[in-house]
């Protein structure tokens, strides 16, 4: 993708001109050849120190840490099969073919890696030459509820894939996937014919998903169609799309996740930390999105928001869209041109019903020139049908009284639910989260998210008794955002060991 050094005032006009657009406007990444197939043969061969798999598992198989395995063209598992990593194997894609692991419903993915041992998908391309879209990802296929599910017949996966998923089963397993890490993979082929670094469709709650880090994805990072399964330790890092993008009815919890851009690569269609729809149309087909992401820290492209070195395709932090019920909260949402987007009539009836909660969080670093509180673009309504008709560079939102009726709109919503906005990301206090090659996210003990001693309050305090957040998958913490103060008694660093933000440069 062409790299943009704007001013900032050409880049805002930019950004509102993309803010609603769909998925079918696509800049692809960097690097977007091959076709996604491959040539015909057993799996199985050696090709070099590699193991290569280019045919369908069909009956359970182990994959050693004593091996490379080099994924060629769709290698998809079976109905039936179970697909077993050890810890520490490493697996590459294919770059010409866009290899991709593809696990169908009723099939296993069991890759349970440790801190010090992870299982790490990533390219074939050498040391220094890596880049986004070198191959296809991972992609999760079960039998939860889905609502494009229509008359029985089931969707098809995006990207090229064969695979229909969706059902009934919310409890559906799909298999084990802890210490991953996904690297260089997510390829937009065409429009709405992606691949993300990690594709969950359809994926029941009895799947277990912690600790998975999807680096240089191509498309997004992580995007759920549907399903209900739940993830803790989380991590998007130069994600090229959307870091957590969340459809078709997808009702699962995730807690404790981090994401970090690059300032000069994203999509055309307008990349965010956050985007949900409940479907393309916006329509009341159930199940209805409804997902709840707690702990959050989100890490845009704006280190000051007088600054111009970013692309102008960044859009917000969460896009909130379609009559889509997404709970975000506890959160940290800092450096994007908006920190909260909320798209059309249909998404504002879901928040005046308070199906759709934002509480707790902190906006931080957004842009200025918004009739909004301060100035800064802390929260945008674009209303009523949607779309980026009715942005402006000085004029971004309704006004707070037509938005949703009378009695609320977009800043009331915003200050009553104990969210609090600060003019920059160094307001936040985290101890260098704009390291691309070397972040840490830990807050300073300056932070308005952190417990100063002896007994001092977080500015920013955490709250769990929101029905939402009361169900026994959450943690209750005392602190939002991902990490908690590090001098804090008990306090660990969840990213330690297992996550490489530099893996460009990583030996495999």
């Amino acid at each position: 993708m062409k790299k943009n050094t704007l001013s900032l005032s050409f880049a805002a006009l930019l950004l509102l001109g993309v803010a609603s657009c769909s998925k079918k406007d696509i800049t692809p990444a960097p690097n977007m050849t091959g076709s996604g197939t491959s040539n015909p043969g057993g799996g199985g061969t050696n090709s070099g120190n590699a193991v290569v798999v280019d045919a369908p598992i069909t009956t359970s198989t182990t994959w050693s840490a004593s091996k490379q395995y080099l994924l060629k063209g769709y290698v998809y598992v079976r109905s039936g099969a179970t697909l077993t990593i050890e810890a520490g194997t490493i697996i590459k894609g294919d770059k010409d073919t866009k290899g991709a692991l593809i696990v169908e419903p009723g099939a296993k993915l069991i890759a349970i890696g440790t801190a010090t041992k992870p299982i790490v998908f990533t390219s074939n391309q050498p040391k220094g030459s890596r880049n986004y879209g070198d191959w296809g990802g991972v992609i999760l296929a079960g039998n939860a509820p889905v609502n494009t599910l229509v008359g029985g017949n089931r969707p098809t996966i995006e990207g090229g894939p064969t695979t229909q998923y969706g059902g009934t089963n919310a409890t559906d397993d799909s298999g084990t996937l802890q210490y991953v890490r996904i690297e260089f993979g997510g390829v937009a082929f065409s429009p709405n014919n992606e691949v993300n670094g990690l594709t969950l469709a359809g994926v029941g709650s009895g799947t277990t998903l912690d600790h998975i880090q999807v680096s240089y994805s191509g498309d997004d990072a992580f995007e759920w169609f549907g399903g209900t399964v739940n993830a803790k330790y989380l991590v998007s890092h130069r994600t090229f799309d959307d870091d957590f993008d969340t459809d078709n009815g997808f009702s699962g919890k995730v807690q404790f996740a981090i994401s970090l851009r690059d300032p000069l690569q994203a999509d055309q269609s307008g990349s965010k930390a956050f985007e949900s729809d409940n479907d393309a149309n916006a329509s009341t087909n159930g199940p209805q999105t409804s997902a709840v992401f707690s702990n959050v820290t989100a890490i845009g492209p704006i280190l000051n928001p007088s600054g111009s070195t970013y692309s102008p395709q960044y859009t917000a932090g969460a896009h909130i869209r379609r009559n889509s019920g997404i709970s975000i909260m506890n959160s940290v949402i800092m450096g994007y041109p908006t920190g909260v987007l909320i798209d059309g009539a249909p998404t504002a009836g879901t928040i005046a019903r308070n199906d759709a909660r934002f509480k707790n969080n902190i906006v931080a670093g957004s842009l200025t020139g918004s009739n909004s509180v301060g100035g800064q673009r802390s929260i945008l309504y674009v209303g009523p049908s949607g779309g980026a008709g009715s942005l402006t560079v000085n004029n971004v939102m309704a006004s707070d009284s037509s938005a949703w009726g009378a009695a609320i709109g977009p800043l009331t919503w915003f200050k009553a639910s104990t969210n609090r906005r600060y003019a920059t990301a160094d307001n936040v206090q985290l101890l260098n989260p704009f390291n691309l090659t070397a972040p840490s996210f830990l807050p300073r003990t300056g932070s308005p998210i952190v417990t100063v001693s002896p007994a001092t309050a977080p500015v920013a305090p955490a709250s769990f008794t929101d029905i939402k957040l009361t169900d026994a998958f959450f943690t209750p913490v005392n602190y939002i955002g991902a990490l908690a103060d590090p001098n804090a008694a008990g306090a660990t660093n969840w990213l330690a060991s297992w996550t490489n933000f530099d893996p460009q440069n990583t030996d495999y």
